[in-house]
């Protein structure tokens, strides 16, 4: 049996305990012992309540005391400090973790603080980007996938016991270098929800009368285009903070895309009407392809091969 310990029990760690928990009950082995810790005691109880974890830790000490994988799932920016207060709880051979949507930073920090007779391996689950405990689902990363970047040396072999627990809940294992890791979400995961925010306090602009009529009138469009932006605000603040160069040079991409639609609005109406048409047949084409699930499946292919 092992021992995951979970720090922080928000969307993520709720749904990873629930998932540990499901995979107990329905392989019939009792694999793993799930621990959980978070600094609110009432989110503690929760989880205990709902089944995301076995045992609810009064502190961060008793929870990893005996843990053989620790799993961080706190706001990326809190992660610094948590490795900090691991460091010298951290017994011989410890696994650690985490599933922050941003990589190169916590890489650093990792290096600097995790001591040598622990293993630090970033993660980061392609799942969930909007809700809270209560939202946790023993589902949540079933058919995901999720992302583990190794520390640079001689050793890129992912532990089996953190390669089997990914397995377990149901999720499909990229390895990946940081860099590519935040350059990549940072133009399919965070440059969405900084447009779907930016598209949302444009109209908020509007006078009161118009607002009351785009309430009217809003339906699906309007609330697929903008769900991101129902985001929780920290873990957003953390991500652009912790991965800004990345999401710059996307934002400049993409505001090089708006301002060509914007010239092109301007030209005489029989430049605009093929020129357009060709814009929107070519965006309808690249996001079939970008969200093919064949297209994925082979790059996930590839990808695995090539880096481990």
């Amino acid at each position: 049996m092992q021992t995951v310990a979970i720090i922080g029990l928000g969307l993520i760690g709720g749904s990873l305990g629930l998932a540990l928990k499901h995979h107990n009950e329905s392989s019939g082995e009792h694999r793993y012992q799930v621990i959980g810790y978070d600094q609110r005691q009432e989110q503690r109880e929760q989880a205990r309540q709902r089944g995301a974890i076995d045992q609810a830790s009064p502190s961060l000490a008793e929870a990893v005391q005996q843990a053989d994988v620790i799993m961080l799932a706190t706001p990326a920016l809190a992660i610094r400090q948590v490795l900090s207060d691991l460091a010298p709880l951290l017994r011989e051979g410890a696994l650690l973790s985490d599933v922050a949507s941003t990589k190169a930073q916590v890489m650093r920090w990792a290096a600097e603080l995790v001591p040598p007779h622990a293993r630090f391996i970033g993660g980061h689950p392609m799942a969930g980007s909007t809700g809270s405990l209560e939202a946790a689902t023993s589902d949540l990363f079933t058919g995901a996938t999720y992302c583990l970047v190794l520390p640079d040396g001689p050793a890129r072999s992912v532990p089996d016991m953190l390669s089997q627990m990914i397995a377990d809940v149901g999720a499909n294992l990229l390895l990946l270098d940081a860099a590519t890791h935040d350059q990549a979400v940072a133009a399919i995961s965070h440059l969405p929800f900084l447009a779907a925010s930016a598209l949302v306090e444009t109209v908020a602009a509007a006078d009161e009368k118009v607002l009351q009529v785009m309430s009217a009138l809003a339906s699906s469009g309007f609330r697929d285009t903008t769900r991101l932006a129902t985001g929780d605000p920290t873990m957003y603040h953390d991500i652009s903070l912790t991965n800004r160069e990345a999401i710059l040079s996307w934002l400049e991409a993409y505001l090089a895309q708006l301002q060509a639609l914007r010239d092109l609005l301007q030209t005489s109406p029989q430049e605009q009407d093929a020129r357009l048409k060709a814009v929107f047949n070519a965006a309808r084409q690249h996001r079939d392809f970008l969200l093919s699930a064949k297209t994925h499946k082979k790059t996930l292919d590839r990808s695995e091969k090539d880096t481990v």
